[in-house]
């Protein structure tokens, strides 16, 4: 069974739907990865940081009941809480005063699980903190498997956009692929395309980049010079909560590599889209960011 390490945020999602409607989620970008890869059949790994208060227990309970083993070294802080309200299914963050301090402490056993991992994915960091991403890179360095790096930025958690963005930029250096939402580029980048991001992540030395589109579907680029773009996918009922789409497209896409292999043409990338695409439907078919499987009809 191949092994996904990722590498980021496990916190609680506190999503109000409503006046005096507010329900709490296990979360974060990372957390979600973790058991998207767990659901869809992965041995999956989950290297993050929260606390051992009632909302630690609340995540060490899920992700033991997911099936993702995690490496959480203990700490003497809270554990980190976003708010999140919903406009036409689209999310608005506010975080807590723990999420300006997380920190991944990379033990020995973390290096290890790295270096044995099939997939590595940083999903969600602090980038913008230079010994984070010192400590980042290093521990990258040994991976001898697929590596991913998702900036997925947050505007109201991050201080300074460049200092973020470079912080990414260094930990690509060393990734085979990078995630991008549009949201993403129009933070990082400001008004730039997604092709002239995908030139500039390619000279990195990034050899795929995977593009979310929200209801525009999914495009991915290659080093060599494939190009797939796919409609997202209908057929799971109506939106309920875009969050944790892009998570579950990443996570279908990175099972589906570890399945059959990195496609080499057009058509292969384009049958992992669009299993990522029926994923991403399924996921926005309820509340709170876990992966959902469709209802039929699918397969990695």
């Amino acid at each position: 069974m191949p092994t996904l390490v990722s590498i980021g945020d496990g916190i609680i999602d506190a999503v109000e739907f409503g006046p005096g409607d507010v329900r709490r989620f296990p979360g974060g970008a990372a957390l979600n990865l973790a058991v998207g890869a767990a659901r869809l059949g992965l041995r999956s790994r989950l290297v993050t940081r929260y606390g051992v208060d009632r909302d630690g227990s609340l995540l060490d309970r899920h992700l033991r009941e997911e099936g993702v083993e995690v490496l959480n070294p203990r700490n003497v802080d809270f554990t980190g809480v976003v708010r999140s309200t919903r406009t036409n299914g689209e999310p608005t963050y506010h975080f807590n005063e723990v999420m300006f301090r997380r920190r991944i402490l990379f033990s020995d056993a973390v290096v290890e699980a790295i270096r044995e991992a099939d997939a590595v994915a940083v999903n969600s960091f602090p980038f913008d903190n230079p010994k984070q991403v010192d400590a980042l890179v290093s521990a990258l360095g040994q991976a001898n498997g697929l590596v991913v790096v998702d900036p997925n930025p947050r505007p109201n958690l991050i201080a300074d956009i460049a200092a973020y963005r470079a912080g990414a930029e260094r930990a690509m250096q060393v990734a085979s692929m990078a995630k991008f939402s549009d949201e993403d580029i129009a933070l990082l980048y400001g008004k730039v395309s997604a092709a002239e991001v995908a030139a500039r992540i390619a000279e990195l030395g990034v050899a795929t980049i995977l593009f979310t589109h929200g209801a525009a579907g999914a495009r991915v680029t290659t080093r060599e010079g494939v190009s797939v773009s796919v409609p997202i996918a209908g057929g799971e009922g109506a939106v309920v909560d875009t969050m944790g789409a892009g998570d579950a497209t990443l996570a279908t896409t990175i099972a589906h590599i570890l399945d059959r292999g990195r496609p080499s043409d057009e058509e292969g990338w384009r049958v992992c889209l669009n299993a990522a695409m029926q994923v991403a439907a399924a996921t926005c078919a309820g509340a709170g960011g876990g992966l959902r499987l469709p209802s039929r009809g699918f397969s990695s």
